[in-house]
């Protein structure tokens, strides 16, 4: 059996509409029915993790993995993934997104203020010079190109991944919860990485996104500050 939903808080849940006409979505607590609105998550048998994020009601995602009770990071979030690709679990309902720019506003903003390590964004170009001037404050490094009436930007920090996890709680949750001839090449991947940072490897060099898309799943996550236990969940699956 389940255990019940616990929230699990975090800056990133997006507000709730006001008075935009959105009538609540069916995502209710059990315990008194009031709208579920942020990140959930539950235990499940066979020590495996259940997690919804939920706007208004509405499921945004729904993923199940191993738990792992080592690891955690402000740099990594169940909503990192769903905020920066515009995730629904149903297309019909509506989304916190406003328009076909929000994702890529809300992955510069995230970048800024440390919420997460690397991402690709595009933007106006008045939008992106703005994002420019703030961006030396913010320790971030990028590289920028046209693309019509816009800028791409990818973007991430200079900081070591040794500065910016806890790779040896990391290490040994993957350890745990993979089988060998999976969990071992991750975990050399991620000790691999320890001297070096989003920003030397996936920006600074040659053909950094090509290298970027080629890196092992891990530390694409990782990167990306998606949270190990979907990312987990998804090194499993490839095996089947």
């Amino acid at each position: 059996m389940a255990d019940a939903w616990i929230l699990q808080p975090d800056y990133r849940t997006p507000p709730v509409p006001a008075g935009a006409g959105i009538p609540p979505g069916p995502w209710r607590h059990s315990d008194g029915g009031q709208i579920m609105n942020g990140a959930y998550a539950r235990r499940l048998p066979d020590w495996q993790i259940e997690v919804v994020t939920v706007w208004f009601g509405y499921a945004l995602s729904h993923w199940q993995g191993p738990r792992m009770r080592r690891f955690s990071s402000p740099m990594v979030s169940a909503w990192n993934p769903v905020l920066a690709q515009g995730l629904t679990v149903d297309p019909a309902a509506p989304v916190p997104y406003r328009d076909e720019r929000w994702c890529d506003r809300w992955i510069a903003e995230a970048l800024l203020y440390g919420r997460k390590p690397y991402g690709a964004f595009t933007l106006p170009v008045e939008e992106a010079l703005r994002w420019f001037a703030k961006s030396g404050g913010a320790g971030l490094v990028y590289q920028a190109q046209p693309a019509g009436d816009l800028i791409r930007v990818v973007a991430g920090t200079a900081e070591r991944y040794a500065e910016l996890f806890d790779l040896d709680a990391l290490i040994a949750d993957y350890l745990d919860v993979l089988p060998p001839e999976v969990a071992e090449p991750e975990a050399a991947a991620l000790d691999a990485h320890r001297g070096h940072s989003p920003a030397l490897d996936y920006i600074l060099t040659d053909h950094g996104e090509i290298r970027f898309a080629q890196a092992p799943l891990s530390v694409r996550g990782l990167t990306l500050g998606y949270p190990p236990p979907e990312t987990a969940a998804r090194i499993a699956a490839a095996l089947s």
